[in-house]
């Protein structure tokens, strides 16, 4: 649930700049420095993305926990 509500906010702010961007296009300035912030927003996001659909790694549970019983989860 955490990274899906990052996602969100990412998405949220990344549009919130792009429509920042279009009410100041003539202050240059301004301008770059929230372009700037949207491009690292948009790179957090990919890096976000990639990582939220990586296959997690093999869990072996030992027998002593669950009574006897070996189990492996993958």
């Amino acid at each position: 649930m955490e990274i899906v509500d990052s996602h969100s906010k990412f998405k949220d702010r990344i549009r919130e700049m792009e429509e920042a961007l279009l009410r100041l296009e003539e202050y240059g300035y301004t301008k770059g420095v929230i372009e700037e912030q949207l491009n690292k927003h948009r790179e957090e996001l990919r890096t976000l993305e990639n990582t939220r659909f990586q296959a997690l790694e093999p869990v072996t549970v030992v027998n002593s926990v669950l009574g006897g019983h070996d189990f492996y989860i993958s």
